[in-house]
């Protein structure tokens, strides 16, 4: 089976369903796979040929839905882009992919056109325009549809072909772009759907951005199995909230940024989510604290999973029987994991020599299966230095107890070396975040000339709380050894993060790395 084949076949079997909503337009699977087949054929007279890249440049809607099966349905590459990005970054990611055709929202069209002149290899420019009022010289999306035809398209497309090129967030530096074939995709779905064990009725609402891979997987999966998925143009907790008053959906996908957010709106007590039967999260660590605060007002099946853009997003879930808040302690502790490996996937944890390390000893986590990415785009040394002899070194530090339970430790950029001590800023984030006027924090090291690196503690505090520098000290000196103790606490009104909801450590150490430090509390 390939990508375009659950559009065909699912336009049969589920033909008057509702597949994809957003605030203003709903399609049927039926109608899915019609306007997926008559995009097909408007690219195709305009020259775009199999193996070439088209840049996806939306906000969340349902024709974003539609293209993430039918680019690959005839073997056009779909590399799918931040909107939130400045003309500056689209410009490099956009040349870099070597895209022919860009498909952009109307709202977005000063950005695209002022990039015009530098989009080295663009040649189709295709504007999504939802309120009529367009003014620039593309084609219109709409109108491509109503004037080719809707019969499906005899190309041939192998499972080894790339069907998407994922650009990584970025938490370390430059994005560098993720292949990912058709095969990677279905056995990524597969994965899925195996642990969810989703119904035909489901209803899933999905706030995630489309253009990461945590927002395709839920779509795609649900679109597979027969369900329907609801979205809205951009996250905003009022809407969302909105949405899911409308609605009534009985499934529901947050990262824990997004999570964090709702849980701590005003007024959440107000809201009733007694028809949410199941919560997913993940593509970013959960704070303990945060999780059983979340478990606790949505009261349903909660879901995690845990990947990286390279694995087609995800290689370990942590199941709802394991969500245990209060119980023996071996079964409390779960909760802080990110679960077990997936079914077709297979995870190890090494040292730096590359031996497998004994049950609960901090190693890096490698992993193969047929979800690794064929390679990074036009990078074959990264791609040789990722990718070890079919193994996928994640750049994760993580251990694994005897019971198979991962948990992750720290990022191996992220980890701090105090004076020759090893310091994993995860660790101390737990103990920091359990501050009751803590909304999130991250760790990260300073430049010290006596230590080399020293501990700073960033930290945004919930609306309208207090906490003094000497508070939160105080807090660590109580709940962890002595060398592990921030001796440098920053306050912000908010942590840069990238669309998952991970944390930008790379750019607050830059902003801090020739900071006039004040005296070490």
């Amino acid at each position: 089976m390939l990508i375009g084949d659950m559009v065909r076949l699912n336009a049969r079997r589920f033909k008057d369903k509702i597949a994809f909503k957003d605030e203003t337009k709903e399609l049927t699977f039926d109608q899915a796979n019609k306007r997926s087949n008559a995009i097909i054929h408007a690219l195709l007279a305009m020259g775009v040929k199999r193996g070439d890249r088209i840049a996806i440049i939306l906000y969340n809607c349902v024709q974003y839905s539609e293209l993430l099966f039918a680019l690959p349905k005839a073997g056009f590459i779909a590399v799918t882009l931040n909107y939130r990005l400045v003309a500056r970054e689209l410009e490099y990611l956009i040349n870099n992919s070597e895209a022919n055709t860009i498909i952009f929202d109307s709202e977005l069209e000063d950005r695209i056109d002022a990039l015009r002149p530098r989009l080295e290899t663009i040649k189709n420019y295709i504007v999504l325009d939802h309120t009529g009022e367009s003014k620039t010289e593309a084609l219109n999306y709409e109108k491509l549809i109503e004037n080719h035809s809707t019969s499906e398209i005899p190309v041939q497309v192998y499972e080894s072909d790339v069907a998407y090129i994922l650009y990584t967030s970025g938490t370390t530096g430059f994005p560098k772009g993720a292949m990912l074939t058709h095969k990677n995709i279905l056995t990524n779905l597969f994965n899925l759907l195996f642990e969810i064990q989703p119904k035909l009725n489901d209803k899933v609402i999905n706030p995630l951005p489309m253009y990461h891979a945590g927002g395709q997987n839920v779509s795609m999966a649900y679109f597979f199995y027969g369900g329907t998925h609801v979205t809205i143009k951009q996250f905003d907790t009022d809407l969302l909230l909105e949405k899911i008053e409308v609605e009534k959906p009985n499934v529901l996908h947050l990262v824990p940024a997004m999570l964090n957010m709702v849980t701590n709106h005003a007024d959440i007590e107000k809201y009733d989510f007694g028809f949410i039967e199941l919560l997913l999260y993940g593509a970013s660590s959960i704070m303990l604290s945060q999780l059983k605060r979340s478990m606790e007002i949505f009261s349903c099946k909660f879901f995690q999973f845990a990947g990286q853009t390279e694995s087609s997003g995800l290689l370990s879930c942590l199941r709802p029987e394991d969500h245990v808040a209060d119980g023996p302690e071996h079964l409390v502790r779960r909760l802080s994991s990110a679960g077990r490996e997936l079914k077709q996937t297979e995870v190890k944890i090494i040292d730096q020599k590359g031996n497998v390390v004994p049950p609960n000893t901090p190693g890096e986590e490698i992993a193969r299966g047929d979800t690794v990415m064929k390679g990074y785009w036009k990078m074959p040394e990264a791609t040789a230095e990722t990718i070890v002899d079919g193994w996928l070194h994640t750049g994760d530090i993580c251990l694994q107890d005897q019971d198979g339970y991962i948990y992750y430790v720290d990022r191996i950029k992220d980890m701090i070396c105090r004076g020759g001590e090893n310091v994993y800023p995860k660790e101390i984030e737990e103990v920091i975040a359990s501050h009751p006027s803590v909304l999130e924090v991250a760790v990260i090291s300073v430049p010290d000339e006596r230590l080399q690196e020293e501990i700073m503690a960033v930290i945004a505090l919930k609306e309208g709380s207090k906490v003094s520098e000497k508070e939160i000290v105080r807090l660590c000196e109580n709940n962890l050894a002595k060398y592990k103790k921030a001796r440098y606490v920053q306050f912000v009104d908010a942590l840069p993060k990238n669309p998952s909801g991970k944390i930008l450590k790379h750019q607050l150490r830059k902003k801090f790395e020739k900071f006039s430090l004040p005296p070490k509390l």
